[in-house]
């Protein structure tokens, strides 16, 4: 006896690369939430630039109120928003204690975002 085997019909085939959307995205990192290593980098990322932006308006005369080495994020808790915004409860551990903080995140370009209010 042989046995046959016949293509998936385009409606079939329609719906397996559907099925298979979400996975690809995840894949690529283009849904879900940011991670705590996610915010940790955007939060470096925009301590040093204001860093940068308080050297330039000081002359250069001193680097920055702001120590990003100090700042460890031990805790997030996000939930989606539209456009895919990502409204976050962070919580970091400084050498000074613990701060939790609300920040609004937003994937652009591959890259998290702090999303300004």
């Amino acid at each position: 006896m042989t046995t046959v085997f016949s293509r998936p019909s385009s409606t079939r085939r329609a719906r397996y690369a559907l099925l298979a959307l979400p996975l690809v995205f995840a894949a690529c990192g283009k849904i879900g939430a940011p991670t705590n290593a996610d915010i940790q980098h955007v939060v470096h990322s925009y301590m040093m630039a204001a860093n940068q932006r308080a050297s330039d308006r000081s002359l250069g005369l001193f680097d920055g109120p702001y120590d990003p080495a100090h700042v460890k994020i031990t805790n997030s808790d996000c939930t989606a928003r539209d456009n895919g915004v990502y409204h976050c409860t962070v919580t970091s551990m400084t050498n000074t204690g613990n701060h939790t903080a609300d920040l609004n995140l937003k994937k652009v370009n591959g890259d998290w975002t702090i999303v300004e209010n």
